[in-house]
C-alpha cells in the first residue's frame, strides 16, 4: 500500500491545497507530540483543521516520519516503516467494522534520508482515553457514575471481543488506548502500530485481556466480571466465565511477583 486516499478526501485536500504528498511533507504545523527521535530517524504528529468545500470543517491526526523503521518477518534486514504496520491495521479494522480512527490518507516515499511517510487520521470528536475517565471516577466517587459505567463497560468488551473474533491481538491493550464516547458510550481503539494476527484466538484473548486487566486494576471486581460477561456474551457466571477469570488472576500474580 504505497498510496491509499479515503473516498471523498481527495477534494478536501485539493481545496486546502494539500493534494500532494509533497504539499503534505512540507506543511508547517505545531507539533502536537513532539518529535520522536529513535531508530534512526523521526517521527511526530500534528493537528490540523481543514475547512471543506462544502463550507463545514474537519480535523486531521497528520503524522510524518522519516527512517523511522522496525524489522519485520517480511522485511528481516531492511526494515519497513512503522507507519505502514499501523497503515494495514487501520485500513483492516476500518474495514472490518472494529472501531477504530478513519485513516484518511497514506502515502510513503524513498527519500536521501530513508523512508519518507504520511499518515493522516480523522479526529475522534467527543472521545477522551479510558484512564482519563476512570481516573475520574475514582476521583468523584465510583458510586455516582453506576450508570454510565454500566453503559460503558459493554461497549469497551464489545469493541475488544470484534477485534479478538478476527484473531488479532492489539498487542498494547492499556486504558489510555481505548477511547470513550461519554454521550453514546461507543468504545474506539487506538494506537495499533502493534496489533498482529495470531494463529490461534486464545493467544490474542490472553495477551490483551491480561494486559488490560493489569493496566485498570483501580476498577472494582464487580466492574471487572461486568466486562467479562459482556466479552462473553453471558447473561450469567457460566463455566467460561470463571475458567477465563481464574487463568487472568493467574497471569496477573505471576507477572506481580
Amino acid at each position: 500500500m504505497n498510496e491509499f486516499i479515503e473516498e471523498g478526501w481527495r477534494a478536501i485536500l485539493e481545496h486546502n491545497e494539500l493534494g500532494s504528498f509533497e504539499a503534505l511533507w512540507n506543511l508547517q504545523a505545531d507539533w502536537f507530540e513532539a518529535p520522536n527521535q529513535r531508530r534512526g530517524g523521526w517521527s511526530g504528529v500534528s493537528r490540523i483543521q481543514l475547512p471543506t468545500p462544502a463550507g463545514g470543517e474537519e480535523t486531521l491526526f497528520l503524522k510524518r516520519q522519516e527512517n523511522h523503521t522496525r524489522k519485520t518477518w517480511r522485511h528481516p534486514f531492511s526494515g519497513e516503516p512503522t507507519f505502514r504496520g499501523e497503515a494495514r491495521n487501520l485500513r483492516r479494522l476500518n474495514r472490518g467494522g472494529v472501531a477504530a480512527p478513519q485513516m484518511v490518507y497514506y502515502a510513503e516515499k524513498q527519500s536521501p534520508g530513508g523512508w519518507r511517510v504520511i499518515l493522516a487520521t480523522r479526529e475522534l470528536h467527543g472521545y477522551l482515553p479510558l484512564d482519563r475517565l476512570v481516573q475520574y471516577w475514582r476521583d468523584q466517587g465510583w458510586a455516582g457514575f453506576r450508570t454510565q459505567r454500566r453503559k460503558i463497560i459493554p461497549r469497551v468488551a464489545e469493541v475488544i471481543r470484534k477485534l479478538h473474533e478476527r484473531r488479532l491481538a492489539h498487542n498494547a491493550l492499556h486504558a489510555k488506548h481505548v477511547f470513550i464516547d461519554e454521550r453514546s458510550g461507543a468504545a474506539c481503539l487506538i494506537d495499533l502500530e502493534k496489533m498482529r494476527r495470531r494463529m490461534r484466538r486464545r493467544k490474542a484473548v490472553l495477551r490483551d485481556l491480561d494486559s488490560f486487566n493489569r493496566r485498570t486494576a483501580v476498577i472494582s471486581r464487580t466492574d471487572r466480571l461486568r466486562f467479562l460477561l459482556a466479552y462473553l456474551q453471558r447473561e450469567k457466571v457460566d463455566a467460561e466465565v470463571r475458567a477465563l477469570w481464574r487463568q487472568l488472576v493467574a497471569l496477573e500474580k505471576r507477572k506481580s511477583q
